[in-house]
């Protein structure tokens, strides 16, 4: 048993690189990269919501710092993506260690309001500075990645954009998973069950939320300049709770404190939303009834499920596997 769980993270690596294979379809294809950044973007959420145990209304607004920084390094200033890739993080993290400085400081709902109005506040300064955001508009005509070594990768298409985002879904995921087995991610579980007894055994609590505050938004600031760079056009919407809930609806419905969790709800969120697309708004009445349900009657996400049938699996004798199991009394 403990070989096949060591092996399940290298077999889903190796499914998620064929996916794109299975066939040559562009639509598909442009659904595995949305599936991408939208897992980045619940990987960066769930180390706030799932590991440091606060909910935060803003993420979105660090999501479109990134994506803008990017786009205006490249368009404005005829810079290379790789410049903005680099720039877009440092953007997001910088401007969430000043907000996490001030919100970190207060506890409850007001943490989750604060963080909302950070977003509102920057949402009206790029909608309404023209001259630098183009306002409305936003930023068009953003280019895709170049390697010059490999020119004849075309990053403008589907099939090389998904390898390039899931480079960064992997890393980001084995990243969490050391950040979990280290000190650093034990004292995040510990500040994010009772701060106060984490506080008596010496964690100095307000700096380890601001240290995994700052990581999250710098990682869905690389989620924002991937996203920039491959729609190739990013409005002042970016910053608003149109972004914001998809985030939170991933997190909660994949799981929460978990490493593949975010992975999974991304999975079900980008497989819904494409199913019900002809649906209108009557989708967003179906996502707001299953993560009700899922909070309700599934804290713990779909990725849950996966764990209860491993847990099941592994205390059935062997000389009992033929047998039947017995049923849970719910």
């Amino acid at each position: 048993m403990i070989r096949l769980e060591r092996a399940f993270g290298p077999a889903a690596a190796l499914a998620l690189v064929a996916l794109p294979l299975i066939g040559p379809d562009p639509y598909l294809q442009h659904l595995l990269v949305l599936w991408m950044l939208f897992a980045l973007m619940a990987i960066s959420l769930n180390i706030i919501i799932g590991y440091l145990g606060e909910l935060s209304f803003g993420h979105a607004a660090f999501f479109a710092l990134g994506a803008y920084a990017s786009a205006m390094l490249t368009v404005r200033g005829g810079q290379s993506f790789w410049l903005g890739l680099l720039l877009a993080p440092l953007v997001a993290g910088a401007a969430g260690a000043v907000i996490g400085y001030v919100a970190l400081r207060i506890k409850g709902p007001q943490f989750a309001i604060l963080t909302l109005g950070f977003g509102a506040i920057l949402h009206s300064i790029f909608n309404n500075w023209v001259d630098v955001t183009n306002g409305p508009l936003g930023i068009t005509k953003i280019p895709s990645p170049r390697l010059a070594f490999l020119p004849d990768v075309d990053f403008s298409t589907a099939t090389p954009y998904y390898y390039l985002a899931l480079l960064f879904v992997l890393g980001s995921a084995w990243f969490c998973r050391s950040l979990l087995a280290s000190r650093t991610g034990r004292a995040f579980l510990a500040s994010r069950e009772n701060d106060a007894l984490a506080a008596s055994v010496g964690i100095n609590v307000f700096r380890f939320k601001l240290l995994g505050f700052v990581l999250a938004t710098m990682l869905v600031g690389v989620a924002g300049s991937l996203y920039a760079h491959y729609m190739k056009i990013i409005t002042p919407e970016l910053f608003t709770l149109h972004y914001m809930a998809p985030m939170i609806i991933m997190v909660i419905i994949g799981g929460r404190g978990t490493v593949v969790g975010p992975i999974a709800g991304a999975l079900v969120y980008v497989g819904l939303l494409e199913v019900l697309r002809a649906s209108g708004s009557v989708r967003m009445l179906v996502f707001a009834i299953l993560l009700t349900v899922c909070i309700v009657f599934l804290p713990g996400g779909v990725i849950s499920l996966l764990r209860r049938f491993r847990r099941k699996e592994h205390h059935i004798p062997t000389a009992q596997q033929s047998a039947p199991a017995p049923v849970e009394q719910i």
